[in-house]
């Protein structure tokens, strides 16, 4: 499989819902209560689309990329226009090291955190601070590694960045239903899915 660095044209990524998923264990207690078990440590997401007004451009936008990615088997790039900003995203490097830094987005309700890969970063959007001073090296934006051109200082690190979710078709079968003429051109309609992919 590859990951092919192209992102799902616009004109079909905003009709698309969806969002985060985990994964939890229930156990219900014979008192009546229930343990609850993480079985994820990553939220995965998913996304869906039904489009009944497709135009022969968005059609043919997607057939392209269903084609190019031979159903399920290729990943690509996707906006998630619900959630795709970071800015001033706590970051985690050690100090004193020039070990790679996973970028990742942090999500806080109340005293509880959890974090997300992001893996997709956009070109040209990301930025890197310690204690507001700017820090230099390279990011991978195909994986969201970011590493540093010399040892990382102590401070407080904080990064800014756009980003994109890997995804793949969830279905190796995509049908369009022809509609009626707009425009001089046929209509179609047809129901997408996309399922994120971790590297």
């Amino acid at each position: 499989m590859m990951f092919i660095d192209a992102r799902l044209d616009h004109r079909v990524a905003f009709g698309f819902s969806g969002g985060p998923e985990y994964n939890t264990l229930i156990v219900n207690l014979a008192n009546g209560r229930e343990q609850r078990n993480r079985q994820w440590l990553y939220p995965r997401h998913r996304y869906s689309a039904q489009y009944s007004n497709f135009l022969p451009e968005a059609r043919d936008a997607v057939l392209a990329a269903y084609h190019a990615c031979a159903g399920r088997l290729h990943a690509f790039r996707f906006r998630d226009h619900n959630d795709y900003i970071g800015t001033s995203e706590i970051q985690h490097p050690t100090p004193g090291t020039t070990e790679p830094l996973q970028l990742v987005k942090t999500y806080a309700f109340g005293g509880q955190e959890t974090v997300r890969l992001i893996q997709a970063p956009v070109p040209g959007t990301f930025a890197l601070y310690c204690d507001g001073a700017p820090i230099t090296g390279d990011l991978d934006y195909a994986t969201g590694i970011f590493t540093p051109a010399t040892a990382w200082p102590v401070g407080t690190y904080t990064a800014d960045f756009e980003f994109d979710v890997w995804v793949r078709f969830d279905n190796d079968y995509n049908a369009f239903a022809i509609g009626d003429k707009s425009g001089g051109s046929f209509v179609a309609s047809s129901d997408i899915d996309l399922l994120e992919v971790r590297r």
